[in-house]
């Protein structure tokens, strides 16, 4: 089942920018203003529980690979069979729709960066007792209606 979202960071959308370049190679995932148009923040979600395959503008999304930096988020537009099966796990002491984004073995996680226009990272996950989750880390999902 697919559905589509906004992920936001702290009220800011997550996306990726309608200017990039044209090669084929992997697109950033950006920290984008608020205000950013529609076909740069509007996700597509395809899986459940086990994993989403996390689609912006047709292509799915995977932390880098060995060609790209390993700790950023990225579109990919050709080797789509690489995308990564994201954990969405629910952190309900955060607020209502509420996430933090994992990989699906759940070694890592998606970390906004401090200023608009850079790139979503993908770092070691930090496992606090009891849990919680520095703002940076914590993703809202809103559908798109």
């Amino acid at each position: 089942m697919a559905h589509q979202y906004h992920i936001l960071n702290n009220g800011k959308p997550v996306g990726r920018p309608l200017s990039e370049d044209k090669s084929r190679l992997p697109k950033p995932i950006k920290l984008l203003a608020k205000g950013a148009h529609e076909d740069e923040i509007k996700w597509v979600l395809e899986g459940d529980h086990h994993g989403y395959i996390a689609k912006i503008r047709g292509d799915p999304t995977a932390p880098g690979s060995h060609h790209e930096s390993n700790d950023k988020v990225f579109a990919l537009l050709d080797d789509k069979e690489k995308a990564e099966k994201w954990i969405f796990e629910h952190v309900p002491q955060h607020g209502v729709n509420q996430y933090i984004i994992l990989t699906h073995d759940r070694t890592r996680n998606w970390v906004a960066p401090k200023k608009e226009g850079e790139q979503i990272e993908c770092h070691p996950l930090i496992i606090l007792d009891p849990p919680q989750h520095s703002p940076d880390t914590v993703f809202e999902l809103k559908k798109v209606e």
